[in-house]
């Protein structure tokens, strides 16, 4: 590699449809103006690869020439010399790269197996060392796309040391909107190769809205994990989010299964409740997909959704609070994402929404240990920021980006909305 770069993909919130999606209903993600950030440096030892993630304690290093390219390099498939994503990873390619994998920390040793899976599929034994590290400022593990932030990330650099993909070209203040090409295409498969290392059988639309930003609908048949169609709603965008992560711990699957079970108990009245969800999320695609979306409209129909998901028991005391406050200051609509049962709300920002209100909201949610952020609905998917100006060589060190305190200080420092010199496809 000729210069250090920095990539960013943002996270997610499932906007409708949590739950219903399961049982063939449609249901929306937006982009979260939340990221993660990846800087790439040559290394000193050109033979070293170094991967860093200091928010989970992660840094590993290998060597080149301790990968097996000679038993690797068959078991990539290849079109026209490009590699090509499979349905599934390969387990050969996994058997290859165990010895490599002698971490215990489960978190380090599953992001480090995301990486090894990808850099040996989009690399080669002739790609010089790098010093790869991963910031990101969403919070980790709480539904948010959090590892799909960091997977297209690690894909999308390792893409352009492998020379799969063009550097991206659209400045974040353009008012061109992006499209699907045959890099984010790209860059999109190989992200959900490193999201099926993560949690196995993913559906692959949190790695889709990290690529391509905006918003995207998604329905199911036959069953989960079957992705029937998805509609990519890139020019989706600007819409201003409060996200409270209670930090209540919750499994999905028990929650998947508790719905199951209402579901089984009472087919009728459950299956309407699932069907009423389902027509939520196409009232709110059909405003999405006009040039501004109605504020009102689509907090209405916030609130229809979350009263939906209230009746099939996934909602929680901590999220109920942080509903009622929100509604008792007039800050707007909230309510629960992802899988409920704790983790997050969102809210609606109104556009009349008091200042004085929404400080008064954000100083009980912390009195009440809950995590805080604002951040912007939809907007760019990845990106990229090269080093062109010799003066802003700090700016690219990874000394100083591991040293960032907070996201606050990581959006200050090399923020994707901050620095003119980012750029997406």
């Amino acid at each position: 590699m000729s210069s250090p770069f920095y990539v960013s993909a943002p996270g997610k919130v499932i906007l409708f449809g949590e739950h219903s999606t399961v049982y063939g209903k449609p249901a929306i993600a937006a982009a979260l103006s939340l990221r993660a950030y990846l800087l790439v440096n040559p290394s000193e030892d050109p033979d070293e690869i170094c991967l860093e993630f200091p928010d989970i304690s992660l840094k590993h290093l290998w060597k080149r020439l301790d990968i097996p390219w000679d038993a690797l390099e068959p078991l990539i498939q290849k079109h026209e010399g490009v590699p090509v994503a499979t349905d599934e990873l390969v387990p050969e390619i996994l058997d290859q790269l165990s010895d490599l994998l002698d971490m215990e920390d489960q978190r380090t040793y599953i992001t480090c197996r995301c990486f090894l899976y990808l850099y040996t599929s989009l690399c080669g034994r002739d790609t010089p060392g790098c010093h790869f590290v991963i910031r990101s400022t969403l919070p980790i593990g709480a539904g948010l796309g959090s590892s799909a932030s960091v997977s297209v990330s690690i894909s999308t650099a390792l893409a352009i040391l492998g020379k799969h993909v063009e550097y991206p070209t659209i400045a974040a203040n353009s008012r061109q909107h992006s499209k699907a090409s045959k890099d984010t295409n790209f860059i999109d498969a190989w992200s959900l190769m490193g999201e099926k290392c993560f949690h196995g059988n993913p559906s692959g639309i949190d790695n889709a809205v990290a690529t391509h930003g905006g918003a995207v609908l998604y329905q199911r048949f036959g069953g989960p994990g079957n992705v029937a169609v998805r509609t990519n709603l890139r020019n989706f965008s600007g819409i201003n989010l409060l996200l409270t992560n209670t930090k209540i711990p919750r499994s999905t699957a028990d929650l998947v299964g508790g719905v199951a079970s209402l579901r089984s108990k009472y087919p009728k009245t459950a299956e309407h409740l699932l069907l009423a969800m389902g027509e939520v999320a196409q009232e709110a695609l059909e405003e999405m997909l006009k040039p501004t979306a109605d504020h009102k409209v689509l907090s209405e129909l916030f609130n229809i959704n979350h009263g939906l998901l209230v009746s099939l028991g996934v909602s929680h005391p901590a999220l109920e609070t942080i509903k009622a406050i929100g509604d008792t200051n007039k800050i707007g609509a909230t309510k629960l994402t992802g899988a409920g049962g704790g983790g997050c709300a969102i809210t609606l920002l109104s556009p009349e929404a008091d200042e004085a209100a929404l400080a008064k909201v954000k100083e009980e949610f912390h009195e009440k240990n809950f995590e805080v952020f604002e951040a912007q609905l939809g907007g760019k998917g990845v990106g990229v920021l090269q080093l062109k100006d010799s003066d802003a060589t700090e700016v690219f060190s990874s000394e100083k980006f591991m040293e960032h305190e907070s996201r606050e200080h990581i959006e200050e420092a090399i923020g994707a909305s901050k620095l003119a010199g980012w750029r997406f496809w």
